[in-house]
């Protein structure tokens, strides 16, 4: 027989198993947009707005140039992603953004499905592990670069596992690179890149040379990092924003930790992580090995206590686990496909199927971006040009600092806390002109005002009192206008 045909047939298989994860996180994409979740959401938005802000200055902010809250010390985290956000969103629209979304997130899960292949090999359990991260991947990193995040932990472990089996040294020149593109494309998660390196050392197959070397690697990685526009205090922010107290006062879910959000999952996840963790110690026993710990188990739990922490880094624990099932799939590789011709067939056209859907949902404006549209186009027709204050919540003001306007908040919960901005309680005073204080309102100097309906009837009640109509509200958003003298 043809070793070339032995070759194409080998390739039906692992193309059904990488057309299944794509339409699983297709799918997901899509069924995300059905039910009511833009791929364009309020983090996105403001990314464009900077971007708008960073092209026409020329240069990176070192404070905040979008809201009220001029001279809070800020960092932008993600300035090369602003600036292709700003060149999408300007050249294809809203379609761009979320068709670049879209892509973004089925890049991650294909970089996944390709990490964990067991030496180019794959099986019912290696393809279902990589549908389901895919899905989860598709809800999680909703229009979100996270995206970024799971292919530099996934491209830094399959480099780790293999210089443990005896790679080239090489290979760890894989984590500074790392650390240098998190550092730009998504600084406050640098330390993802740092992560394998960490856990080699305290993997028990290597000697205390190659635990040096994965130090050696691990400080390189951190160097790497430092070479940003923001240098130190790019590194300093992922510790900052876990350590600030004020940020439990925002509100924002996926600061939570992740036993006050979720508890059932997160007890769920306990179980589901240590039940890994002892079969992949069984299997070790079972060939022979005495090792108690390797670098997959340490990536487990240490993403496990990430997680509990913050609701927001469960991603990389679904990640993590995925990465550490595949050291393992030559025990639990499942069942091969009997007619992989058909089966490739029925992948593709689930693929077709799931993109197709995606494609007709990426147009579709939701209920909430078209109750936006409105209020902005009340603003205007009260009278609200591009520059004006806007009393608004965090979820508004990314939308109104798209349009122009000069927000009281947006998404940016960091920005707002004193531990760090340089000492300014920026939401604090914000939160008590939300509440109605009259005086804090006055303060802000602003003759709009944009609101979730109903959200903050106080607030409401004091505007009406200073001498704010209200030009719209459709159960969804309420605008507010000065009445001219």
């Amino acid at each position: 027989m043809d070793p070339m045909d032995d070759m194409r047939r080998d390739r039906i298989p692992l193309w059904a198993s990488l057309a299944a994860t794509l339409a699983a996180c297709a799918a997901a994409l899509a069924a995300v947009s059905l039910t009511g979740w833009s791929l364009f959401q309020p983090d996105t938005r403001y990314m464009v707005a900077i971007g708008r802000w960073i092209i026409e200055n020329g240069e990176l902010p070192t404070t905040d140039p979008l809201t009220l809250n001029e001279g809070l010390a800020y960092t932008c985290q993600q300035w090369p992603l602003c600036i292709a956000a700003t060149a999408i969103f300007d050249t294809f629209g809203e379609a761009g953004i979320k068709c670049a979304a879209a892509a973004l997130d089925m890049a991650a899960a294909a970089t996944v499905w390709a990490c964990t292949l067991d030496r180019g090999r794959t099986g019912a359990v290696h393809a279902a592990a990589s549908a389901a991260l895919a899905a989860t991947i598709a809800v999680l990193c909703n229009s979100t670069p996270r995206g970024i995040d799971v292919m530099a932990l996934c491209i830094c472990y399959a480099a780790g596992g293999k210089w443990a089996r005896g790679g080239r040294d090489s290979l760890l020149a894989t984590f500074p690179a790392a650390g240098f593109a998190m550092a730009q494309l998504h600084g406050a998660l640098w330390t993802v890149a740092a992560m394998v390196p960490c856990c080699l050392m305290l993997d028990g197959r290597l000697d205390r040379y190659g635990r040096l070397k994965a130090l050696t690697a691990a400080v390189a990685t951190v160097a790497a990092c430092m070479l940003n526009p923001y240098g130190a205090r790019m590194l300093m922010l992922p510790f900052l924003t876990m350590g600030a107290e004020s940020l439990k006062s925002v509100g924002v879910g996926e600061l939570a930790p992740w036993t006050q959000a979720a508890p059932v999952q997160a007890a769920c996840a306990c179980i589901l992580a240590a039940a890994l963790i002892l079969f992949r110690c069984r299997v070790r026993r079972r060939g022979g090995g005495h090792v108690l710990l390797e670098a997959g188990d340490a990536l487990v739990l240490g993403t496990l206590a990430l997680a509990l922490a913050n609701v927001r880094n469960e991603l990389f624990l679904f990640a993590s686990m995925a990465l550490a099932l595949s050291d393992i799939q030559g025990e639990v590789a499942g069942p091969r496909a009997r007619r992989p011709l058909a089966l490739a067939a029925c992948c593709t056209a689930a693929l077709v199927a799931a993109v197709g859907c995606l494609a007709a949902t990426v147009p579709a404006k939701t209920a909430t971006e078209k109750s936006a549209d409105g209020a902005l186009a009340a603003l205007e027709a009260a009278g609200a040009d591009e520059g004006d204050a806007v009393v608004c919540d965090i979820d508004v003001g990314s939308e109104l600092e798209l349009a122009g306007y000069r927000p009281l908040l947006d998404t940016r919960a960091e920005l707002y806390c004193p531990e760090l901005n340089g000492g300014t309680d920026a939401w604090g005073a914000a939160r008590s002109a939300l509440a109605g204080d009259a005086d804090a309102i006055e303060g802000i100097g602003a003759d709009f005002a944009l609101v979730p309906s109903g959200a903050y009837p106080a607030l409401e009640d004091s505007l009406a009192r200073l001498g704010f109509s209200r030009v719209h509200d459709d159960g969804t958003f309420a605008a507010f206008a000065r009445k001219p003298p």
